[in-house]
């Protein structure tokens, strides 16, 4: 999570990527999105996020992670990290564009 001031819990999740190359480390982030007040308060006291099953049950831990059931479905955590990668990426794959 990291500090957003215009939300209301006051933080936001996303995935994050960093890819080194041996010399250079190209950084993508996932969309973000905000956890519930309650979800927030225990992870700044400590709680792993994958280990609240009284909140997101038992489906969360996998595949699927919190977003899923957040979204009911929509977007799973693997959607999240693919598109942090892909962000990552970009610098990469489209070089003679950033060498501009």
């Amino acid at each position: 999570m990291y500090e957003v001031e215009e939300v209301e819990t006051g933080y936001m999740d996303a995935s994050i990527c960093a890819i080194y190359d041996g010399e250079k480390y190209y950084i993508g982030f996932s969309p973000s999105f905000e956890y519930p007040k309650t979800v927030v308060e225990r992870v700044l006291q400590g709680e792993e996020l994958g280990l609240m099953g009284d909140v997101f049950g038992s489906t969360a831990k996998g595949r699927k992670g919190a977003i899923g059931v957040l979204t009911a479905g929509r977007v799973y955590r693997s959607d999240l990290e693919e598109y942090a990668v892909i962000m990552a990426l970009t610098k990469l794959v489209a070089k003679d564009v950033y060498n501009k």
